[in-house]
């Protein structure tokens, strides 16, 4: 009798812990597809698949050393284009990318 009760507990949380398992997938949807583009003073990010948020940014060193200064576009929902305006004179983009959420 004991040998059953084991076995009968012992399906019960393996059956649980499988659905727990199953429906984590969801949970981490993030945007697909992401690029960026643009220049010389406006860049962008899209995204054309999956859920979320996404966000370009732009970093550019200074003239001076050591100086470096962001600037972020809009969160964007997927197919939406994520925009940024730099200004120009400041300095030399050094990077360009996206953020998701």
């Amino acid at each position: 009798m004991k040998v059953r009760r084991w076995a009968s507990l012992s399906a019960s949380v393996l059956l649980a812990a499988g659905l727990v398992v199953g429906t984590a997938g969801p949970a981490l949807a993030v945007p697909t597809g992401c690029s960026v583009g643009g220049g010389p003073d406006r860049y962008y990010s899209i995204c054309t698949g999956g859920t979320g948020l996404h966000s370009v940014y732009v970093i550019q060193a200074h003239r001076q050393p050591g100086m470096t200064e962001a600037f972020s576009g809009p969160w964007q929902p997927v197919g939406t284009r994520s925009e940024v305006v730099r200004w120009p004179y400041h300095g030399v983009v050094v990077h360009v990318g996206y953020a998701t959420n």
